[in-house]
């Protein structure tokens, strides 16, 4: 069936998807801020209670988690990028509770991926900040 869906559709289809993400991706949010005017900032931003210092440092964590991820992807060695993932775990868990990040920078930098809305439907509840 897919193969009578031209092949540019189905192309637009994902690079939409793919752009429509980026917009509620925790890095890109949190890089746009950093690269914003100030005065573009909304100030109920929660990202004004957090030390730029803290912010970039955060973001570093990041990029080095997804350069990580990306590198052995594009290696002989690319099944073993859930590998990588798992291991981010531990990092976010141990490592960054290391750092000096008070728990209200945490709950805001990390806050939770999931909508409130998908919590609720694999019957979790969201993590309030």
């Amino acid at each position: 069936l897919l193969g009578l869906v031209p092949r540019g559709v189905l192309a637009g289809l994902f690079w939409f998807m793919g752009a429509d993400a980026l917009k509620g991706n925790g890095i890109t949010t949190k890089l746009l801020y950093l690269m914003r005017d100030k005065t573009l900032n909304s100030p109920r931003d929660p990202l004004h209670k957090v030390r730029k210092s803290r912010l970039l440092m955060f973001v570093a964590v990041q990029l080095m988690g997804f350069g990580a991820t990306f590198t052995i992807t594009q290696t002989i060695a690319a099944i073993g990028f859930p590998v990588i993932i798992l291991l981010l775990v531990p990092l976010r868990t141990y490592g960054i509770q290391r750092l000096p990040f008070t728990q209200e920078e945490l709950s805001i930098l990390d806050g939770p991926t999931a909508s409130p809305f998908t919590m609720k439907s694999v019957g979790g509840s969201p993590k309030t900040s």
